[in-house]
């Protein structure tokens, strides 16, 4: 891998494990919903300066046919995660969020009719072995719990999201489905947000730099580099940059915003990421004697 992949994988990894961090500063002064309506509303518009610069390219489709990626991400996703942090710490939302891969192969069998293997069981378990630490690191009390569990929503609402995109992706390119995401939540988010009486302007300044900071780096910077990277190595290589994420994210909550992190908590998050990367490994070495 040359200097220029390193980079755009960090770079993705710390945008990414920062955002956690950025939506639970913006969430303490505004209503969920009516902040997703600002990230999305800000992210639909950088994507429409692209098409209209010619940087992007969007074709007539059938767009209709991609309301289940939509329906799982971003709306089940983003009503999930961030509800979630509203109960929860950015560092335990930053830990649970790296089971979506596991999830994935769990699911990809009875969805995609793909094959499950005896190390993807096995390594699917410690993951959620992990998970237990981490929910019972961070206590078992009633807001504690929902925030949790709220996020585990959004863990396998991403992985739905995944399976669907994956399905559709040889009729859409990426732009075409990442512009009708931004798009889709916007729309939603702000009717959403007028409809419970909640939608106001706001300039507090932690509402504006998370908006502009998810609209912008998360939703489209980070996109781009995901593509650069794919160009240039292998899906189950740059996978291994995303397991940076939960490391930013925990320790951005840590340093941050001062969040209380048990040693147990870290046990668990070690078992999801080891986890993670031996079965990238293994399914690697898989293809590599297939071919």
């Amino acid at each position: 891998m040359n200097w220029k992949v390193y980079i755009s994988g960090f770079a993705v990894s710390t945008i990414f494990g920062l955002s956690f961090l950025f939506t639970k500063n913006s969430i303490e002064h505004i209503n969920v919903y009516t902040f997703l309506a600002f990230r999305f509303g800000v992210a639909t518009s950088v994507m429409l300066l692209l098409w209209l610069f010619g940087i992007v390219k969007l074709t007539k489709k059938p767009f209709w046919k991609l309301w289940k990626v939509a329906l799982f991400q971003p709306i089940a996703y983003f009503v999930f995660e961030t509800n979630g942090l509203r109960f929860t710490t950015s560092s335990e939302a930053g830990m649970l969020i790296a089971l979506i891969p596991i999830v994935i192969t769990i699911l990809s069998p009875a969805l995609l009719k793909e094959r499950i293997r005896w190390y993807q069981i096995l390594f699917a378990f410690l993951s959620f072995f992990g998970v237990f630490l981490i929910v019972k690191g961070g206590g078992l009390e009633q807001g504690a719990l929902l925030g949790k569990l709220l996020v585990l929503g959004a863990v396998f609402s991403a992985a739905f999201y995944n399976i669907f995109s994956r399905k559709l992706s040889s009729e859409f390119t990426p732009v075409e489905i990442t512009f009708f995401m931004m798009l889709t939540g916007f729309v939603f988010f702000f009717f959403l947000s007028i409809v419970t009486g909640n939608f106001t302007i706001a300039f507090h300044p932690a509402v504006v730099i998370g908006a502009l900071y998810l609209g912008i780096l998360s939703s489209t910077v980070a996109f781009f580099l995901v593509n650069f990277m794919l160009s240039k190595v292998s899906p189950t290589v740059s996978s291994l940059f995303s397991n940076l994420t939960t490391v930013i994210s925990v320790i951005a909550g840590s340093f941050i915003r001062h969040e209380r992190i048990a040693a147990v908590q870290v046990f668990g998050m070690i078992l999801i990421l080891v986890s993670l990367i031996l079965n990238s490994y293994l399914k690697s070495k898989e293809v590599e004697q297939s071919r």
